[in-house]
């Protein structure tokens, strides 16, 4: 792990023009390749781990992100299906599963079984109701989904996919191939106690306050663990809002357009400048609650945290509220570049906008304790919590291997694999991290226990 080397490099193109995602399982290699257009179905294509070519199927309209059940049998596909940028094409979201019990040279489209929302544009009402959010009017419900992110059970039987512009999961029934419901995830209230957030990028001074703000959760990566015989599923909550040329959401409070409800907001002025809340982002698309045409209540996306659920019930049993940005704040060497961007050593950068911006999450047992790995995308870094008592999680360490005096370090950390100590070829647990932006890879020894 102290020497990584390269084994060999795989060229795409022949398959399709990008690559969004990579799993691996028993030899086996599964790549998520949209389709030039972005419009129609996507492939999963399939190689060895020496990087030779085994087999290639059709999935649902832009597959974002592929993961194999743990017994190896299925892969799986989260298809975003997101539309065009006139919106004039909005394709179904959808989750893909490829049954891969016999082997992945034999597979053909047979095996593949694409799941799609469709049974849930008749729920829309009451589905809104319970908290999904719904974007594009004109859109069904199944064509505005956008499948992000997939976990699967130790034993194989089900599976969770975050939605999340849609602020949703949904449960896969894998043992029928079945979607078996969508719940909403609510939303967090940062006028709520241990509940601040740091709302803007020009005060000069980090002011981690309440706000009438509320904020989507709108997870990207989700994990799932199993403990005193309950199951919980572990989000990273990003934030995501629609940008496109025939839907743009995003707006902020200060806007002249943004005209909030005298009754609600009597200082309004005040929360309008800038060095308040004037310039942080919030949707277009809520807030509007009795239809005339001011804001009543403000919505952001992404509350800048992780959050554990209930995978049975979908109740919030913990989130680390504003935590996050207190620790980084304080931090001795970070808290120089506190919420600073990916592409900027500009310290408050991305405090009007989604903060740290938790993105990555994966959950590990290590001697006998649960524990979640989460990355946060624009100041970087790795945070771990002991969640071994979901109600009660406690912040035990956090990494960061960036450079504070100069753009420079890992950047831009995405997705976590956690290699433990049984299954490493030297004896020795340990967490690997994708950068994006500075498009490395780095690994972390988890050395003995984390307390």
């Amino acid at each position: 792990p102290a020497a990584v080397a390269l084994v060999k490099s795989v060229d795409i193109t022949p398959y399709g023009s990008t690559i969004t995602s990579v799993a691996t399982a028993n030899g086996i290699v599964a790549c998520a390749v949209p389709a030039n257009d972005g419009m129609t179905n996507g492939k999963v294509v399939l190689f060895n781990t020496a990087g030779d070519f085994l087999n290639q199927v059709t999935v649902g309209v832009l597959p974002d992100m592929v993961t194999f059940s743990p017994d190896g049998k299925k892969i799986l596909t989260a298809n975003e299906g997101q539309p065009n940028d006139s919106y004039t094409i909005d394709p179904e979201g959808s989750v893909s599963v490829i049954d891969i019990s016999g082997g992945a040279a034999g597979i053909t489209q047979a095996n593949v079984t694409t799941l799609l929302f469709t049974a849930f544009n008749a729920q829309e009402t009451a589905l809104k109701a319970q908290g999904v959010r719904k974007t594009k009017s004109t859109s069904t419900l199944s064509q505005d989904f956008e499948p992000e992110y997939i976990t699967v059970s130790a034993d194989s039987k089900k599976a969770w996919v975050t939605i999340q512009e849609n602020n949703a999961i949904a449960e896969i029934n894998l043992e029928t191939n079945t979607i078996a419901k969508v719940w909403g995830l609510g939303v967090k209230d940062f006028s709520s106690p241990m509940t601040g957030i740091d709302v803007s990028d020009n005060n000069g001074q980090v002011l981690i306050a309440n706000w009438p703000l509320k904020a989507f959760y709108m997870p990207d990566a989700v994990g799932n663990y199993t403990v005193g015989g309950k199951t919980y599923l572990v989000t990273a909550n990003e934030g995501d809002e629609k940008e496109y040329a025939g839907l743009n959401e995003r707006t902020t409070v200060g806007a002249s357009s943004v005209i909030l409800d005298p009754t609600v907001f009597p200082h309004a002025a005040m929360l309008k400048q800038s060095y308040n809340m004037g310039r942080l982002r919030i949707t277009n698309l809520n807030g509007d609650t009795d239809n005339d045409n001011d804001y009543d209540e403000l919505y952001t996306v992404g509350p800048r945290s992780f959050s554990i659920w209930d995978a049975e019930t979908g109740a919030l049993v913990y989130d680390s509220k504003d935590e996050i940005e207190l620790y980084t704040a304080k931090h001795p060497v970070f808290g120089a570049i506190f919420n600073a961007d990916h592409e900027s050593n500009t310290p408050k950068g991305r405090s009007r906008s989604k903060g740290p911006e938790p993105e990555g999450v994966v959950v590990s047992q290590i001697n006998g304790q649960q524990y979640a790995f989460v990355s946060l995308e624009r100041i970087g870094g790795v945070m771990v919590y002991n969640v071994n008592d979901p109600a009660n999680a406690v912040l035990v360490d956090y990494k960061n291997n960036r450079l504070t005096n100069s753009l420079g370090g890992d950047l831009g950390p995405e997705t976590l694999i956690y290699i433990s100590n049984e299954t490493s070829p030297d004896g020795k647990a340990y967490l690997v991290v994708t950068n994006e932006i500075s498009g490395n890879i780095t690994i972390f020894q988890v050395k003995g226990a984390i307390t």
